[in-house]
């Protein structure tokens, strides 16, 4: 009797200290999400609203950048609680946590955490990115708001599924192609972290322009919005993956750092 009872003990001890585990991973997992997110979302936030301005026509890219990047560098208080950089911020935040807590719970299960963490941040990047480029459209448009097309949502739908993949299954194939030649896994893995989802964007900018393009004009013909993107594709291309640099590339592997530099410490 007195052995079964510690037994049962002992089995209860065991699942409270797994229980605490998980949880302290899962707060980590929280707070490098948001330090990750905090880091990049100025930038994301600058890039964003650029392209947008610049697609719709009340600014140039350029007078853009620099007016915004000055707002950033004079007033950065007022400008982390503007609402563009909330969305943004929420954006990258969920995304981050989403991909930490899949993987963490996956690892108290003893699963591979590779496809539900591909599903779970598709699902909260895909939705945000959407939630985020409509509101932006209707925010810094030059016209009064109107219905937003449901074309355009579909069109981000597919950029965005596009550049999951490009950041999250991408990376370590060419990881493991460029640890093949040599290269210390530890580079490997931040190149490729940087490289593919940037890459991508020369693929992906045509559907965001031409998302946006059917919500400003309406009216426009197919010629007109043809000449639209080729004229815009360069910068536009150019401004989407610098935005995907510290999205993908510096975000990721910052919130990489902080998850595993807080395990050591707190786990």
């Amino acid at each position: 009797m007195a052995e079964a009872s510690i037994s049962t003990n002992a089995a209860i001890d065991l699942v409270y200290d797994n229980t605490a585990a998980v949880s302290t991973k899962l707060a980590i997992d929280l707070v490098a999400a948001g330090g990750a997110a905090f880091l990049v979302s100025p930038f994301i936030t600058v890039l964003d609203r650029a392209i947008i301005e610049n697609a719709n026509g009340s600014r140039t890219m350029a007078t853009a950048l620099k007016q915004l990047s000055l707002d950033l560098v004079r007033s950065p208080l007022s400008f982390i609680r503007r609402r563009e950089f909330l969305i943004v911020y929420g954006l990258y935040a969920a995304t981050y946590a989403s991909a930490n807590t899949i993987e963490t719970v996956c690892e108290a299960r003893d699963t591979n955490s590779q496809i539900p963490k591909l599903l779970g941040t598709s699902v909260v990047n895909v939705t945000g990115c959407i939630m985020k480029d409509r509101a932006f459209a209707t925010m810094f448009s030059t016209s009064a708001p109107h219905k937003f097309p449901l074309v355009s949502l579909g069109l981000f739908a597919l950029r965005d599924s596009m550049t999951v993949g490009a950041s999250f299954v991408a990376p370590p194939i060419m990881s493991k192609a460029l640890e093949s030649t040599g290269v210390d896994k530890s580079t490997a893995a931040s190149v490729s972290q940087m490289v593919c989802p940037a890459v991508w964007q020369m693929a992906s900018t045509p559907l965001h322009l031409l998302g946006l393009d059917l919500y400003n004009r309406p009216q426009a013909t197919v010629a007109s919005r043809t000449q639209f993107i080729s004229r815009e594709y360069m910068k536009s291309s150019m401004a989407r993956m610098a935005r995907i640099v510290p999205a993908f590339g510096f975000g990721g592997i910052g919130n990489m750092h902080i998850r595993t530099n807080l395990r050591e410490e707190w786990c």
